[in-house]
């Protein structure tokens, strides 16, 4: 006797595979990118009607497999390095991890956390040194990690150029080199941040919460791509507007001392300063310190998403936002190139860079930061 349900259920067939392929089409786009792609991007990408994309885009977005920035565009989602981990566990094992990294901030060791968790679900071996913000004791470090034969060696560097010979040397090794925050000369790939965008996204935040108009100063960081792109998007963001005037500039560590440190000479040289942009938020910190030490009311904008700058936020300042940046997923995108390097594969493209997100008092309450 025929199925009766068979007709209906090759029917349910023909339409459940070309949804699935136009999906992965997507997918495979966003994870080819260089950068995030707004809805027009994949629908001229993909060839597809644009209300499919968008109702592709929508469905993934709920199912963890794509994030949709503040701004429209899509990145891949939580939930892809989520079963990309579970894939390389059974197919790719990594049994040796060393992580290299500037200096004992915030931000770092947060990451520091994610990876150890990380290496306990692989079953793997960690190595963890901080390089004290200096470029010859990172390549050393590297250079341990290879003679020591590791699997794999993560770098958050305390510079951009310098590393070449110590990546050289890994490679020749077949190790697989992968920075994180920020690129590096010589790694196999980088897992970042947008950093432009998150300067963009705090420049823009100054700009309204001066009405467009002041005397602002820009507190930068390290030598690094991530500051020196914080610091573009900021400039981005300012640039139309002219009665914003930029009148004092510092750059130093990455810690709240480097902030208190600018914060006072900026003072010292010209007191109406109405507002203060900080590459990451422990800058801000100290920034803040200086300020509310002076009963001195301007806002702060800064980077990270960090949980002092978020308290601060919350109490009403002085920072006033953050463009926010996720070390946990930052390392666990890491783990997934790295991983598949080392397991011979190949990844294109060697370079993800992960959405970040404007937090205010607007948007403060429903964010959980990381610190």
């Amino acid at each position: 006797m025929p199925d009766p349900l068979a007709g209906a259920s090759d029917h349910r067939e023909r339409e459940r595979v070309p949804a699935l392929a136009r999906a992965a089409t997507v997918l495979r786009l966003v994870s080819d990118a260089e950068r995030p792609l707004a809805l027009a991007d994949l629908t001229h990408r993909s060839s597809l009607p644009k209300s499919s994309v968008m109702g592709i885009c929508h469905a993934l977005t709920a199912e963890g497999l794509l994030a949709r920035g503040v701004d429209g565009t899509y990145v891949l989602g939580s939930r892809v390095y989520e079963l990309a981990s579970a894939a390389r566990a059974q197919r790719w094992p990594v049994h040796d991890i060393g992580f290299s990294y500037p200096l004992d901030e915030s931000f770092f060791l947060a990451e520091i956390a994610a990876l150890r968790a990380e290496a306990d679900t692989l079953g793997a071996r960690l190595r963890v040194h901080s390089a004290r913000e200096d470029r010859a004791t990172q390549s050393r470090q590297i250079l341990d990690f290879v003679d020591a034969g590791l699997d794999l060696i993560l770098v958050e560097p305390v510079a951009t150029e310098g590393l070449e010979e110590a990546c050289a040397r890994a490679r020749a090794a077949r190790i697989p080199v992968v920075a994180i925050g920020s690129a590096v000369s010589g790694a196999d790939a980088v897992v970042a941040t947008d950093n432009t965008k998150a300067g963009f996204l705090a420049g823009s935040a100054l700009v309204r919460a001066l009405g467009g108009r002041g005397r602002v100063a820009m507190v930068g960081g390290i030598a690094i791509t991530a500051n020196s792109d914080r610091v573009a998007g900021f400039f981005a963001a300012i640039a139309p507007h002219p009665g914003l005037t930029v009148v004092a500039t510092s750059y130093g560590e990455l810690d709240a001392h480097s902030g208190e440190r600018a914060a006072r000479e900026i003072l010292a040289g010209d007191s109406t300063v109405d507002g203060f942009f900080a590459s990451n938020d422990q800058i801000a910190i100290g920034i803040s310190r200086v300020l509310r030490a002076r009963g001195i009311a301007v806002p702060i904008v800064g980077v990270d998403g960090a949980r002092n700058a978020i308290e601060e936020i919350r109490s009403g300042g002085p920072i006033v936002a953050t463009a926010t940046q996720d070390p946990a997923a930052l390392v666990r995108a890491a783990m997934d190139i790295g991983s598949a390097l080392h397991g011979g594969g190949r990844v294109a493209p060697p370079s993800r860079y992960l959405a970040p997100r404007l937090i205010d008092a607007d948007t403060v309450g429903e964010y959980r930061p990381w610190g």
